[in-house]
Parts: C-alpha cells; structure tokens; sequence
C-alpha cells in the first residue's frame, strides 16, 4: 500500500514538475513589425498607434497575458526587423503567398479579403483585369502588389508597365498625381480610403484573388513555434466568439474573419 502510495506521489510530482517547466518556457511577451502608413489596417495618428492590428493584438494580449510591443516602420522595413530577430512577427494585414510561405511558417488566416485593382475614378472603362493592358502599375516595395500585377499579366497574356515606389505614401502621391494608372489595395482597404477621402479612386469589378492575411514567424526557432501556436489558438478563439468579426464590423462595417463561401484555400498550413 505504501509502495503504490510512494509511486503515485512520485507520478504526481513529475507531472507538477513538467507543468512548472512548461509554464516557465511558455512565451510572456512579443515584438509586432506594423507599419506606420497602412491605413486603416495599422498606422500613426497623432502619436497614436491605430487600425484593425493594434485592435487584434488588444484582443490577443488580453485572452493569452502576452505583453505585445510593437516597433513601426515603412512596409519594406517590416520583414527585416523578423528575418533579424527584433521582432517574432510582422502584423500588417500580410498576404500569404507562395516565396513567403517557402520561408516562414504562418498562423491561422485572421482574414479573406479580396485582392482589387485601384484605378482613378474616372476611369470607368476599366471593368477586368485584363483591361489594364498597357497601363502604369503601381506598389510599394516589398509588398505583395509586384508579385499580383505579373499573376495577372500572364494570365491575362496582356503587357503592363511596373513601377516600385519605397513607401506606400509615395506610391498614392504618384496616384494622385496621375503618374500611376493602376494600383493593387485589399478591397477592405480600398473601400475604407475611398469612402473616407483618402484617395478619389474606383475599384474594378473583378476580383484578383482572395487574399489570406496571417502572421509570419521564424522558421527552425522555438520561441516563435511556441508564440505561432498560441496566436493560432487565440485566432481560433477570436474567430469562434465574434470578437474578431467585431473589429472588422467597425473598421469596415462587414465581416472578413471567415473565408467566402465555396473558397478553397490553396495552402497547406500547419
């Protein structure tokens, strides 16, 4: 009786044991790359740091205690401040696609939102993607947009001009100005910037794609597995209770956490 006394004492303190250490190596903190410009997914106003990120890492920290700090940038500073290790993810509405997925490993999508061209809004003869044919197209460097326009171009079999700017600031100067015809917005975007004055501009109606927006961490490190795992089951709580559905209901007056009705995703995500 002793025996089985001293065995189950022992079974007890082990398990006691390896909850302590896994809660001593669970993750307490995180380091966010968001931009500074990207409205209204995540940007500056008045010293203020604004948008639909900040909104989803609030709701994180509060579900999981993670304390979340955030270092801002331009867009084509945020992947260094990952690929360098100063911050373990990059929260800026971030399309997967395939050269991204070949060197990071992605939480759950928090976000389907259509890919849409921008063209100046009297340009209403611009109805599919094909008729950009011939057309300056815009983004801003290391964003997804370069990578879209030449998708549609050999899809299209049509020819369009590509311009890069370093910011996306510059990039919707030179759309005012007219020196770009065309640029790529998340449709949410779109509709925010257009509907707010931010840009006199229209939307063509055909889609490019849906775009899956994740968090991208460090592939063959821990510390990031451990903190990609937690951000996908907080995803997955925030999905399920409504309070991500929220965010976007007042950001955008509709709903983007769930994928579009028949929408078959084309990635394989751990």
């Amino acid at each position: 009786m002793n025996k089985r006394f001293f065995l189950l004492a022992l079974v007890a303190l082990a398990t006691l044991a390896s909850s302590a250490a896994s809660a001593a190596e669970s993750p307490k903190e995180i380091v966010v790359a968001s931009g500074n410009s990207s409205v209204p997914n995540t940007y500056i106003s008045k010293g203020t740091h604004m948008g639909t990120e900040p909104d989803i890492w609030a709701v994180i920290a509060q579900k999981t205690g993670l304390k979340v700090d955030f270092v801002t940038g331009e867009f084509n500073t945020l992947f260094g401040y990952l690929d360098s290790g100063r911050a373990e993810t990059v929260g800026n509405t971030i399309t997967i696609n395939q050269k991204r997925i070949e060197k990071y490993n992605f939480s759950e999508p928090y976000a389907y939102i259509p890919e849409k061209l921008v063209v100046q809004e009297e340009r209403t003869d611009l109805k599919r993607l094909k008729d950009i044919s011939g057309l300056r197209c815009g983004y801003s460097s290391g964003s997804n947009g370069g990578n879209l326009f030449k998708q549609i171009a050999e899809k299209e079999g049509i020819e369009v001009e590509l311009v890069v700017f370093d910011s996306s600031d510059l990039l919707n100067e030179a759309f005012r100005q007219k020196k770009v015809d065309v640029m790529i917005f998340a449709g949410s975007e779109a509709a925010f910037k257009i509907k707010n004055g931010f840009l006199k501009a229209r939307t063509v109606e055909e889609n490019i794609a849906i775009g899956e927006k994740a968090y991208p961490f460090r592939k063959g490190d821990e510390k990031s597995e451990a903190l990609r795992q937690l951000v996908t089951k907080t995803i997955q709580e925030m999905k399920a209770d409504g309070s991500l559905k929220a965010i976007y209901e007042k950001w955008f007056g509709e709903d983007y956490s769930q994928p579009p009705a028949g929408y078959v995703s084309p990635w394989q995500l751990q």
